[in-house]
């Protein structure tokens, strides 16, 4: 046997390995991919291993312990568009006007908002893209209002492809099998609560699939727990002890945990977990609830785990929601950091650092790049948290504004006299104000809110608003318009699926003449949720 026979012999047998170990490391520096998934009202407490004594979400536990949990993680406003805004620029949403939820152009107008997310902000997908990522976004939108004639398509903000419900473009029902639910047990733009997110997950792991030999960046925005709150009898299967309307909640949540498992399951087939970034997050605090059947909040039964406030509201149970991060060999498994200072505009940053791509020039973040604390290290977040709240003020909601500063939160109401400090990690619940005995943080952290206030912009950009006017409702005759009682029969006949609300698709098929339907409807919607109750249907007073 000649030395060459045998050399030849060694090569063919170490050559595959060889290879592979090329591969697995070309792997290991390959930019990660990211897959980020966004609740919709869901609170801190609502997981089992935040310790809720009933709710089953064994995926987001599996989360929990092959990853880190993060529970001083805080968004940077307690509703949905401008949560969602300060993730997707880094910034402060008040930077580019978004202070609210996105709605008809009339109300925008009168919030003193646009009437969508002007594309030209940072944009987390658009940079990623332009790394050589393939971007994608699946489920609810929300960075504009529905029915805005001229609102950009998701392209505009950088992806690639994109299925969307309460935004433009397809929807996220085109080319899945659950077109049957439309108009049955409706989300509040009158499609099924109970496949949205079923729907976008299954647009989520076909992408994923496509996706697996380039580096991707997907958005998973679920519908749950956002109202209308539904589950099927399929879906209240774990819960035949529960009554309601807890068991419609419970069961809610626990088909959102399934679509979750669903992405770990084909992270893991494709044999891609390792490099691939999984988040999952809530965009605000859960909703309140309604004690009465009918009511549009009487399913909402979500739990803060203790915090004070809820959605709508800058105290903790408002902004303070769940932050899992996975990915395996990076981020450390089975952690619990209760203590690191980690805020919704820190994504942007943090993602491309670990992504390795260059942010846009100027660019500017209000986030700061948090991948040190991902990795388990100790840091520190040097930068403070500002919020500023425009809705209504009362209750729980009482704060206009506020700031964090390490461990430190300072709230404010409308008038800057009522002044609440808080160490919110020794003092999660809130409890024990320390703004009598800390006088000088108290001022400290007042005159920074404003000298943050004075930087944000006053007027609005009148290219971010429709050039389609909403046309005039319909003026009948003084003498046909019905009675309250008239029209609470009304209601109850068009209401066809006994939820004590109308969608759009029940009020349109209720009518006989269509004209201008939607504007006629948004004049009854008059909280702007895209349904319409019996009290705004019927009028104030009416019984």
């Amino acid at each position: 046997m000649t030395s060459m026979f045998i050399f030849r012999v060694a090569l063919a047998l170490l050559l595959p390995t060889a290879l592979h170990l090329f591969h697995a490391g070309s792997a290991r520096c390959a930019p990660p991919n990211v897959v980020f998934i966004y609740a919709d009202d869901l609170g801190f407490g609502d997981l089992a291993c935040h310790g809720h004594p009933h709710i089953k979400t064994p995926s987001l536990d599996r989360m929990a312990r092959e990853g880190t949990d993060f529970w001083s993680f805080t968004v940077v406003n307690p509703v949905c568009s401008p949560s969602r805004t300060g993730i997707i620029t880094g910034q402060f949403p008040s930077r580019w006007g978004v202070h609210q939820h996105f709605a008809s152009h009339e109300q925008n107008v009168q919030r003193n908002m646009p009437d969508w997310l002007d594309p030209a902000a940072p944009r987390l997908p658009h940079v990623l893209q332009q790394a050589g990522y393939r971007t994608a976004h699946f489920g609810k939108w929300h960075l504009s209002g529905g029915g805005i004639a001229d609102a950009p398509l998701p392209a505009a903000y950088g992806y690639d492809e994109a299925a969307v419900w309460t935004g433009p473009g397809r929807h996220v029902f085109d080319g899945t099998d659950y077109r049957f639910a439309i108009g049955e047990a409706s989300a509040h733009d009158g499609q099924a609560a109970s496949w949205i997110s079923v729907a976008a997950t299954d647009h989520a792991v076909r992408f994923i699939r496509e996706s697996q030999e380039c580096p991707f960046y997907v958005n998973l925005w679920l519908h749950e727990t956002h109202h209308l709150v539904s589950a099927t009898d399929e879906d209240k299967q774990p819960y035949p002890d529960v009554v309601e309307p807890h068991r419609t909640y419970y069961a809610a949540v626990t088909r959102a945990d399934r679509q979750v498992g669903r992405i770990l399951d084909v992270l893991d087939e494709l044999g891609i977990a390792n490099r691939t970034i999984l988040l999952f997050s809530s965009d605000n605090g859960p909703e309140n609830s309604h004690t009465r059947p009918g009511e549009k909040f009487y399913y909402s039964q979500g739990s803060t785990g203790g915090l004070r406030g809820r959605k709508r509201s800058l105290l903790m149970g408002g902004v303070n929601t769940p932050l899992l991060v996975r990915w395996p060999g990076v981020v450390p498994a089975g952690r619990v950091d209760r203590d690191t200072m980690f805020a919704g505009v820190d994504i942007f940053p943090t993602l491309l650092a670990a992504a390795g791509a260059a942010a846009p020039d100027g660019y500017v973040s209000d986030g700061q790049n948090m991948l040190a604390a991902l990795k388990g290290e100790t840091q520190t977040r040097t930068k403070p948290v500002f919020w500023w709240w425009q809705g209504h003020h009362g209750g729980d909601d009482w704060p206009a504004l506020a700031m964090r500063d390490g461990a430190w939160m300072l709230i404010l109401d409308e008038t800057k006299q009522r002044a609440e400090l808080y160490d919110v990690v020794a003092d999660r619940q809130q409890s024990e104000n320390r703004a009598a005995e800390q006088p000088q943080r108290v001022a400290q952290m007042r005159a920074a809110i404003d000298a943050w206030f004075a930087t944000l912009p006053t007027r609005i950009d009148p290219a971010l608003q429709t050039k389609v006017a909403s046309p005039p409702a319909a003026k009948k005759p003084a003498s046909k318009a019905p009675a309250n009682l008239d029209r609470g029969r009304v209601f109850e006949r068009w209401d066809k699926n006994q939820d004590g609300m109308l969608s759009l698709h029940e009020y349109r098929d209720g009518l006989t003449n269509k004209d201008n339907v939607e504007a006629r409807f948004r004049n009854f919607d008059r909280d702007g949720d895209g349904k319409v109750s019996r009290e705004e249907f019927i009028g104030p007073g009416a019984k």
